[in-house]
């Protein structure tokens, strides 16, 4: 991809690169329909005129109301080497567990590494995922899975720090389709982020009581197969 120097372009911060399109009440119904997503050709021309390869993505997903938006902007400050002006618009967050991201939103200026000189090419870029459980099934697992396949980094924020069997059996399932495609070597570079440290938990299926874990048990947890619902 070409990079242009010239920074004289309007800064708009961040713009939706996927749209989810919506299915109807017969292809909900249909087993073998695939859900479709919609490339925004405005962030296209933008990946295309102002980042440089090779590009970094890290892709920030998980369930509605984690704080993924939080991360996004965080991280977007933290490598912005310029004051980003109040004018911009930022990752959107909403409050309390309501979603307000659709599809997936990217932050429309490259970034660099802070340590990377001048002479080393390359840009970074930041996506923030809807949340997966604010979609359908089939939907949700199609728009992982490309977050997935695109990442460089691909960081599942867990909030509370919980086990949480259904994004537990969404990686797993989503993992397996890079098996049943064979393609091993593209797995994704993935991190777990589990907020409101330092405590690791786990819901008691008996009680629904969280209970407290180390982490080894924690990620344990996290890779483990739930055979009772996979097939």
């Amino acid at each position: 991809m070409a990079y242009q120097h010239d920074q004289k372009h309007e800064k708009q911060g961040c713009i939706q690169l996927v749209r989810c399109i919506p299915p109807t009440d017969e292809e909900l119904k249909n087993p073998q329909y695939v859900p479709q997503l919609e490339i925004n050709s405005q962030a296209q021309q933008i990946l295309a005129e102002r980042f440089e390869a090779p590009i970094s993505i890290i892709v920030y997903v998980g369930k509605m109301g984690v704080g993924k938006s939080k991360l996004a902007t965080v991280t977007v400050a933290a490598l912005e080497k310029e004051t980003p002006g109040t004018d911009l618009l930022w990752f959107r967050s909403g409050a309390g567990t309501n979603g307000v991201t659709q599809g997936v939103w990217m932050w429309s200026e490259p970034l660099r590494h802070p340590d990377q000189d001048e002479k080393t090419k390359g840009s970074i870029l930041i996506l923030d995922c809807e949340g997966t459980d604010n979609l359908d099934e089939n939907t949700g697992a199609n728009l992982y899975f490309f977050c997935m396949v695109v990442s460089t980094a691909f960081a599942v924020v867990l909030r509370p720090a919980r086990i949480d069997r259904f994004q537990c059996d969404r990686l797993y399932h989503a993992l397996n389709r890079f098996e049943v495609m064979k393609s091993l070597h593209v797995l994704p570079n993935i991190w777990l982020l589990p907020l409101d440290l330092p405590k690791f938990l786990h819901i008691d299926r008996d009680t629904g009581d969280d209970i407290e874990i180390s982490k080894d048990e924690w990620l344990h947890q996290i890779f483990s197969v739930d055979e009772e619902q996979t097939i």
